[in-house]
């Protein structure tokens, strides 16, 4: 045996029950967590409606997480929210699933305060799945972005996004199209720890079971 490796291992498991006692703790105002939720650091995750999916990840060091409002905010399986991020829902927002938002990422419904005398807006956000949100872009209210895109760092996103694109830039625009190998549910991606062939295996079983019963 490796013991080494063993010892490693032994260090990941405590170290992964550890964040998830933490995350029992950060997420106890939540409505719904789902399985395997982890949280490294203290962010302050205070929002009311608030939703979550299986295998949801938050860091928060150097600059806090926050995740707060009043609004309606549901954020899907296997999301993966970076430190310093700030997400606050006064309306709606919507995190689908396989979405990773780098750090110090700010995503909102509201401008807070109108200008020129106007009112404030307040429109839904929905980012699509498997969509990658680089570090310190801004997501803006009434945005909708496609799935599997990637927004550049410090990009500022003001209008809607089609799926698989690269958008950069203040205004967002779209740079190309991106092209994933067949199978692909993310734009993503890291060798070690896929989640793809193993979605991708399990929706095949449930389409043949579906094919069985049918």
């Amino acid at each position: 045996m490796d013991w080494e490796r063993r010892r490693i291992e032994v260090q990941w498991t405590v170290a992964e029950y550890r964040q998830r006692a933490r995350a029992k703790w950060s997420l106890r105002r939540t409505s719904e967590v789902g399985r395997k939720a982890i949280v490294l650091g203290r962010p302050t995750i205070d929002a009311t409606d608030l939703e979550v999916g299986d295998d949801f990840k938050v860091w928060s060091g150097h600059r806090k997480t926050l995740i707060s409002g009043w609004g309606r905010m549901r954020i899907g399986d296997r999301v993966f929210i970076n430190c310093g991020s700030v997400v606050i829902s006064v309306l709606e927002i919507t995190i689908g699933d396989d979405v990773a938002l780098a750090n110090e990422v700010y995503v909102m419904d509201s401008n807070s305060h109108g200008v020129e005398g106007r009112p404030h807006v307040e429109a839904p956000v929905r980012i699509g799945d498997g969509t990658w949100v680089g570090a310190r872009a801004l997501i803006l209210p009434g945005v909708t972005i496609g799935k599997r895109v990637v927004v550049a760092a410090g990009s500022v996103v003001t209008r809607d996004v089609p799926d698989d694109v690269l958008v950069a830039g203040n205004p967002a625009r779209v740079v190309r199209p991106l092209e994933y190998p067949p199978g692909c549910k993310r734009a993503w991606h890291d060798e070690w720890g896929c989640p793809c062939p193993k979605l991708v295996a399990m929706q095949s079983a449930l389409d043949t079971a579906g094919a069985q019963t049918a």
